[in-house]
């Protein structure tokens, strides 16, 4: 577990046409941030691209069924964490549920977005913690890539606790 005593809230509306990923993840580096949560979204989509976890042949954890979706979305549910890749970029990592034009939902981890009319945005952003790429083993030389909260000295590197499962990403 990690404890931030440094947090900023920033809220946002993203526009009609915007890859909503992109933007989310564009916050880290305008507010020189390492990591945050997404704790509120609403509005529609125009394209959504998502999967559902499913365990492979030998059982480990896949994002292989991925879906594209086209039409007026609207997002019901969006949940996730901001973080940076081993190389340094801001990404995120992104849930959610979606009512499609006919009233059915979808749900999953959400790979790709854009915007339809707007997407309305409340982000917790943490100074003193940083969200990292990592990777957790399977047997079999197998793993998932997750994002792992590590504490964030004055340098500005991440710090590198014990997390049970986890490896740095390659």
């Amino acid at each position: 577990m990690m404890i931030s005593k440094d947090s900023t809230v920033v809220s946002l509306r993203v526009g009609p046409g915007d890859d909503l990923l992109a933007s989310i993840a564009r916050i880290l580096d305008e507010q020189e941030a390492d990591g945050g949560a997404l704790v509120a979204a609403a509005g529609s989509l125009e394209f959504l691209c998502y999967s559902v976890v499913r365990p492979d042949a030998d059982n480990v954890p896949r994002y292989t069924h991925i879906v594209e979706e086209s039409g007026a979305i609207e997002i019901t549910a969006l949940q996730g964490h901001l973080g940076r890749e081993s190389d340094g970029a801001a990404t995120c990592h992104l849930h959610g549920t979606f009512a499609m034009e006919d009233g059915s939902l979808r749900a999953g981890h959400v790979f790709d977005a854009r915007v339809l009319v707007t997407v309305e945005l409340t982000v917790l952003l943490v100074k003193d913690l940083v969200w990292q790429r990592s990777h957790v083993q399977y047997t079999g030389g197998k793993s998932m890539p997750v994002l792992l909260p590590q504490a964030k000295p004055t340098s500005g590197k991440p710090v590198s606790g014990p997390v049970p499962n986890a490896v740095p990403a390659s």
